[in-house]
């Protein structure tokens, strides 16, 4: 390698690291706005029952630290009903294969929420094989993800993922109570 193929991979390399900068504390904000979008849902689902005193909810705030973003505060939700206790605690944003990580725990068990692009459906891997930089193998074209709610689900075979909605998040509510 020639003093002048040195110089252009330095600074290939410093091209390719100013796009690739990740501004952290953005990252942190959008994923806090990400949960308090999730707890307006649960808020929205359980209203007719607080509202009958039948159920009541609260927060506290607990502290996450994660690699890159550092320590910060989240809120954790505290669901009491028919003498059950939930807790819906974020995980954190810095996971692989989901922006975020919501867990609801009751006393039979554990639900995960992840944050995955809308038109996802379960976990997939791809492979890229790169000689001399360049791409050996063909990349599926990448789309910008919209981020959304999905409850993940787990059989022998394969993990999936269901959408968050109402109905749904009743249906994990009901798996982790003892009724």
């Amino acid at each position: 390698m020639s003093k002048k193929d040195f110089e252009y991979m330095l600074n290939k390399h410093d091209e390719v690291k100013q796009e690739n900068e990740i501004n952290w504390n953005t990252e942190k904000e959008e994923w806090i706005s990400f949960i308090n979008q999730f707890y307006s849902s649960i808020e929205k689902w359980l209203k007719p029952y607080v509202a009958q005193h039948k159920l009541a909810f609260d927060y506290k705030k607990t502290s996450l630290t994660e690699d890159y973003i550092g320590t910060y505060d989240v809120d954790t939700m505290n669901i009491n009903f028919a003498g059950q206790k939930i807790r819906i605690e974020p995980i954190g944003t810095i996971l692989i294969g989901t922006k975020g990580r919501i867990d609801m725990e009751g006393s039979r068990g554990r639900v995960q929420f992840i944050l995955v692009d809308k038109d996802s459906k379960g976990m997939k891997i791809n492979v890229s094989i790169y000689r001399n930089g360049k791409s050996e193998t063909n990349q599926p074209e990448t789309k910008i993800p919209d981020w959304t709610w999905k409850i993940l689900l787990k059989d022998s075979r394969k993990i999936y993922y269901e959408d968050f909605n109402e109905a749904n998040f009743f249906n994990s509510l009901m798996e982790i109570i003892n009724n």
